[in-house]
């Protein structure tokens, strides 16, 4: 996958959004709050997280979301939605992601994507693919800090090791991010407003989207899609 990927679903992704948005589109802003409320471990502040960003985006009806002891799941993945006709979605996170506010951001901002892209009735008939688009859309929707600030993370207490959430490299999230802040106007000082240091350091400092190095990291997947 390269940038024309991208090219090509951002026009598709950005018409359906403009409908859905009623052109009322901008930035989430993840502040300092906010990821007290996913630090906390809390779920009932988990809960108020993803109902802030259900409604940054105009969901209709926000999912639920718990946090897991034994969710089954492949080992690469780290969070799944469960959506059926007629009932409220659920998100289901691992354990594991207490306390890792940035990462669970991340997670949340994809899952929250999944439910938006059924929303607005986009979907790839590929399932690799889709999860691509979701991890686009949630950039696209307005959700790339979150995306971002949880892409990349430390595997574990003073490894050196990174790991990387999600479907798309580091450089496609970048590259989709400085697409969707061009389109939108956003300057890059503004485009930089409550990043981490760890995400500004990946940023170019011009609108030109320079490689970066996405090699020697582990790739851990946001989610699975179920439904029911």
């Amino acid at each position: 996958m390269n940038a024309a990927w991208i090219d090509t679903w951002l026009p598709v992704l950005n018409d359906r959004i403009k409908v859905q948005a009623r052109g009322a589109w901008s930035l989430f802003d993840p502040t300092t709050e906010f990821y007290a409320k996913l630090e906390s471990g809390d779920e009932d502040d988990l809960e108020a997280a993803t109902l802030e960003t259900a409604g940054h985006i105009s969901l209709r009806e926000a999912p639920t979301v718990t946090y897991e002891w034994g969710l089954k799941m492949k080992p690469e993945a780290a969070g799944q939605i469960r959506m059926s006709k007629g009932r409220r979605s659920h998100i289901q996170i691992p354990l594991f992601y207490v306390g890792k506010p940035h990462a669970l951001g991340a997670i949340l901002a994809h899952e929250l994507s999944h439910e938006f892209l059924a929303q607005i009735g986009v979907w790839h008939e590929n399932l690799e693919e889709n999860e691509r688009l979701t991890d686009l859309a949630s950039i696209a929707i307005g959700l790339g800090k979150l995306v971002l600030n949880g892409s990349v993370a430390e595997a574990g207490f003073a490894t050196g090791y990174k790991e990387i959430l999600g479907y798309l490299t580091l450089h496609q999230k970048i590259y989709a991010y400085w697409q969707i802040s061009k389109q939108h106007s956003i300057p890059i000082e503004r485009a930089k407003e409550h990043l981490t240091d760890e995400a500004i350091l990946h940023l170019p400092s011009s609108a030109t989207v320079h490689p970066v190095n996405d090699e020697q990291v582990n790739e851990t997947r946001p989610s699975t899609q179920q439904k029911e």
